[in-house]
């Protein structure tokens, strides 16, 4: 049986839940901080979502996709 793609840990849901306080407490300092604040929250999810999701997981051992017959770019020697 295979685990769902997407699940959150307790170390997961207490950092959404600490980024939420962060962007409180900075749109109280001002609306440029909340905003800034909510830009850097945006990356941190969109960073956590693709971590989970294998976004950029190598590709099983027994399936050569085609990642593994890219050739690699050519060599110029450099003088």
């Amino acid at each position: 049986m295979q685990r769902p793609g997407f699940q959150f840990s307790i170390a997961g849901l207490l950092g959404l839940v600490a980024c939420i306080a962060l962007n409180f407490w900075l749109f109280r300092l001002g609306a440029l901080w909340g905003i800034l604040g909510l830009n850097v929250t945006k990356h941190v999810a969109i960073a956590f979502l693709c971590q989970a999701l294998g976004v950029d997981r190598p590709a099983a051992l027994g399936t050569a996709g085609t990642a593994s017959k890219a050739t690699p770019p050519p060599h110029i020697p450099v003088s």
